[in-house]
């Protein structure tokens, strides 16, 4: 059996296991809710490890992923404040608090000549805990209960799709994978800069516009999943290591097997954030029980 057709089963299995295993018993409500659950994580675990494989691939860095660099927190401020202006999540807003915070973080890490790689983790990390913070302020000035402030900053599968937001989400998602379309074109030049911003300029690659093209294009990407599931921290930095010890170093495959992967973690994540305990916890709880010792590992290694 080959490697890919493995992962394909693995998916699959982590499919079934989302819709048919769960504490109540399964209706033909419940099933609705678990495939539009298990949709939403097919989504944002495949876009999430798709940004933290760009991310690492374009700073040459084991450590950066979206939450990382601080940019997951920012969008759950951005949709913090949306709900608070406008009573809902707004798309935008949390695509400008990703933006806004990647770019502070890359600033500060920025010497002459290149990046700090120390300083882009310190950063984004110092970064990740303020946008928290001032999330919990901005949601109980605006009245809202604790489950909705944790499901905002630690990520919720279990969102309720009805008339009022189907249409949005839809369209969100099919705007994301557009851009996911976008930026697998680049994985040539991906590959070169992994092997040195000297040798990828010598090339002839462009290593300013091309960093920001790719910066501005997870920024959206992660800003608009945060606004469906709120801020999964971890996917982003396991996943792409698993999939480069699958298929090596080159990113034309990497980047694929990063999405379908990254699906079948969230997934199995969810399954188990259900069961694990009476009241359900939030996704991101349990992506961060794997994704904490794995960040200390790579950074002592």
């Amino acid at each position: 059996m080959t490697k890919t057709a493995l992962i394909i089963i693995v998916f699959l299995a982590a499919v079934a296991c989302g819709i048919l295993i769960g504490p109540t018993s399964l209706d033909a409500q419940i099933l609705q809710l678990r495939i539009w659950r298990v949709v939403l994580g097919i989504f944002a675990g495949g876009v999430l490890a798709f940004c933290g494989c760009l991310l690492q691939g374009l700073f040459g860095n084991p450590l950066v992923e979206p939450y990382t660099l601080g940019s997951a927190s920012g969008a759950a401020l951005g949709a913090s404040i949306g709900i608070l202006v406008f009573g809902t999540i707004n798309p935008f807003l949390a695509f400008l608090g990703s933006l806004g915070t990647g770019f502070f973080v890359y600033t500060v890490a920025r010497i002459e000549g290149g990046l700090l790689r120390d300083r882009l983790i310190l950063a984004g990390v110092v970064m990740s805990f303020l946008c928290s913070s001032l999330v919990m302020i901005i949601m109980v000035m605006g009245g809202r209960e604790l489950y909705e402030i944790l499901y905002l900053l630690m990520g919720y599968l279990g969102v309720i799709i009805n008339d009022s937001n189907r249409i949005m989400i839809i369209a969100l998602m099919i705007v994301s994978l557009g851009l996911v379309a976008f930026l697998y074109r680049f994985h040539r030049e991906l590959d070169v800069i992994s092997q040195g911003t000297e040798t990828a300029a010598g090339l002839g690659i462009n290593i300013q516009n091309f960093s920001l093209v790719i910066f501005f294009s997870s920024a959206l990407l992660i800003g608009l999943t945060v606004s469906i599931v709120g801020a999964i921290g971890f996917v982003g930095l396991i996943i792409p290591h698993v999939a480069k010890l699958i298929f090596g170093p080159k990113h034309r495959y990497n980047l694929g097997a990063s999405l379908v992967l990254g699906a079948t973690f969230l997934l199995i994540a969810d399954t188990i954030s259900r069961i694990i305990t009476v009241y359900e916890l939030p996704v991101g709880v349990v992506t961060s029980l794997v994704g904490v010792p794995f960040f200390i590992y790579l950074y002592k290694k």
